[in-house]
């Protein structure tokens, strides 16, 4: 099934997708990713043009995810926000692991997660890097998509 979405003024929208659970707030942005859109990524404000967004390219700037993939570079695409759960991409090679906490990683537009230090807050370097909360675990692969709920320090 594809996402339903009650939107308003085709720029916001609450989505819910049953056939991969994924549920929350979007909002259209511009796709400056580099390329067609690739679903799950973590993307980052641009810092040279307004209202675009770049895949997350420094570990400390997510605000979002992609919503779906082939939406072409120049054209509006949803893109999940704060509160949201939805598919994160993975960094290659790395395994989600429910109950840790989702961070950016040092490939661009890519995640991995960390166990929670359990007292206290983590590291500050790797609390900055926060992205949420990993919802399911999956193996490690090439371009695995796992369930997240977001939120960015």
């Amino acid at each position: 099934m594809a996402i339903s979405l009650l939107e308003h003024g085709d720029v916001i929208a609450l989505g819910y997708d049953s056939a991969t659970n994924e549920r929350g707030f979007l909002i259209k942005m511009i796709n400056r990713t580099g390329g067609a859109s690739v679903k799950g990524t973590l993307v980052a404000l641009s810092t040279s043009v307004d209202k675009e967004v770049i895949k997350q390219a420094n570990e400390y700037d997510t605000i979002g995810v992609v919503q779906e993939a082939g939406i072409a570079e120049g054209s509006e695409m949803w893109v999940w926000m704060n509160g949201s759960v939805c598919q994160v991409l993975y960094k290659d090679t790395v395994a989600a692991v429910h109950g840790n906490i989702l961070l950016a990683a040092d490939t661009d537009g890519r995640c991995i997660d960390a166990t929670n230090p359990g007292s206290g807050l983590p590291a500050t370097d790797t609390h900055f890097k926060e992205c949420g909360h990993v919802l399911e675990s999956k193996d490690a692969g090439t371009n695995v998509l796992a369930l997240a709920i977001l939120h960015f320090n």
